[in-house]
Parts: C-alpha cells; structure tokens; sequence
C-alpha cells in the first residue's frame, strides 16, 4: 500500500506541476485559459482523492492482505 499511495502523490504532483507551468507562463493567454488551467488542478485533485480513498478502503486493505502459508486451499473437487 505505502507504494501505491507514494506512486499516486508522485503522479498527483507532476501533474500539478505541469499546471503550475500553464498557469505561470509569462505570455499572452486567450480569455479563459487561465481559469481552465485553474479548473483542470481541481479536477487532478479530485481523481487523486479518488485513487488513495480507493486504496484505503477497507475492501483494498482485505485485498492486500497475505494469506498465511499455512493455510490451505482446498479446490472446490477436493470437499
């Protein structure tokens, strides 16, 4: 899990970065542009938000977690 949430904040903030580089540049913009390139951060916000509630559900943390070797799964022939 702790590289799953580092992988999303590592994307998350590239692409944040990309954004800040739009909304920074020091040249002449079409009329709204800007409030675009405001919008477009709301909206990566919004999807990494998404993407680490999903990896910290409870039904992620069950998938996530080993079975013990010792256990044993029985096909369902087997019974």
């Amino acid at each position: 899990m702790h590289y799953d949430l580092l992988s999303l904040l590592d994307a998350h903030l590239a692409e944040m970065t990309a954004l800040r580089h739009v909304l920074a540049a020091p040249r002449p913009v079409h009329p709204g542009e800007r409030w675009a390139a405001a919008e477009q951060t709301l909206r990566s916000s919004e999807r990494y938000v998404a993407s680490v509630e999903a990896v910290l559900s409870p039904t992620a943390a069950l998938r996530a977690t080993p079975v013990p070797s010792s256990t044993q799964v029985l096909s369902p022939t087997a019974v």
